[in-house]
């Protein structure tokens, strides 16, 4: 099987970078192909797409009228080139781009939709009745899906976000000293990822902790504000600092616990990463994910968004008895079902049965 992904706009450091990545790298230990084709290039950093089958524009623009422009012509050359089995797209405003592309090469091929934002989020979705099927990585946004006017059921496959896990060793936790908590990811001030509740909700833990945080700033002075509100609780010599890193768990060293507090997700990646690792998980019972990947007192805890006390009370409790903490080796094996293999088998199976129902392209011989 041969998938083309056409991409907008990417940081680069994204969780949607690391899920394409680790598609391509799963269909290739299958003999499959996956060819990606960016209308954009990546606004932060272009090292995500290194060994993968990567083609950009040249001038790229996060403008949907000049990747219309442009966008057009140059999926209809990719399409010509090679014919894919069928073509996936990040954005729903893209499906429309690919369907006049898709024309215009006289290819008839399926249109996948793989959309990776929360129901939190407005977006198109009017635009979604013209994919003949949909990639959702959440339930709740399955349901979302499903309910839209002109998108059959049929047409609506759940297949979660992976990782790779066979390579993934378990991470060391502290044995004695402060509990070790992480933060992985965009650091904010409000906003999506809610950062500074988490600043807030430690300032009134008793007992020894450190956190690492391991991202950079969303928007221009988040960090700034961030380490601000650090200062003023009286927490700052607690906190370190590193700043984005390509490879985040290995920055951290040892870790106890990780936190995520967002107001709203798509299906958190870092959730899963860290569980591979053995690392539990807080988080917020947010739009969408968490509650389908955290199984309280097993390999983590849920608590109610924008419930501040609530958060103080889980961090407490595991400040006060590290022996809460689910074993290394059960966290990992209840998010065996994310791993990146059975998450590419999942869409696979959802992308053949779209092109025996569209009727449309074949699939390479023995594939």
């Amino acid at each position: 099987m041969e998938i083309l992904i056409v991409v907008g706009t990417l940081t680069g450091r994204g969780g949607i970078e690391t899920c394409i990545r680790s598609l391509a790298q799963e269909a290739c230990s299958n003999g499959d192909l996956v060819r990606v084709l960016a209308l954009c290039a990546s606004t932060a950093d272009g090292r995500w797409h290194e060994g993968l089958d990567y083609t950009e524009l040249e001038d790229g623009s996060p403008s949907l009228k000049w990747q219309a422009l442009r966008g057009i012509p140059a999926i209809a050359r990719a399409c010509r080139s090679r014919a894919p089995d069928a073509v996936v797209v990040i954005y729903s405003s893209t499906i429309a781009l690919v369907k006049v592309a898709l024309a215009l090469t006289g290819l008839r091929r399926p249109v996948v939709a793989w959309l990776h934002f929360s129901n939190a989020l407005k977006q198109r979705t009017s635009l979604l009745r013209h994919a003949q099927s949909h990639l959702c990585i959440s339930s709740e946004i399955a349901q979302a899906t499903a309910a839209l006017p002109g998108v059959r059921r049929e047409s609506v496959h759940l297949v979660h976000n992976g990782t790779p896990m066979a390579a993934v060793e378990l991470c060391e936790r502290s044995q004695q000293g402060p509990l070790r908590i992480a933060y992985v990811g965009r650091a904010m001030m409000g906003g999506q990822k809610r950062t500074d509740d988490l600043l807030r909700a430690l300032a009134r833990v008793e007992g020894d902790w450190r956190l690492q945080i391991a991202g950079t700033g969303f928007r221009r002075d988040d960090d700034e504000q961030l380490g601000a509100l650090a200062a003023e609780l009286g927490i700052a010599r607690r906190i370190e600092w590193l700043g984005w890193r390509e490879k985040p768990w290995e920055a951290l060293g040892q870790v106890d616990v990780l936190v995520l507090c967002s107001a709203y997700e798509g299906f958190p990646m870092v959730l899963i990463e860290a569980m591979a690792h053995g690392i539990p998980c807080i988080s917020t019972d947010c739009s969408s994910g968490p509650s389908e990947i955290i199984r309280s007192g097993k390999n983590g805890w849920l608590v109610p968004l924008g419930n501040g006390s609530a958060l103080t009370e889980r961090l407490q409790m595991v400040v006060a008895q590290r022996a809460l903490l689910p074993p290394r080796k059960e966290v990992r094996a209840s998010v065996k079902d994310f791993d990146s293999r059975a998450v590419f088998r999942r869409i696979r199976r959802a992308i053949e049965s779209t092109i025996s129902a569209h009727g449309a392209g074949r699939l390479r011989p023995g594939h």
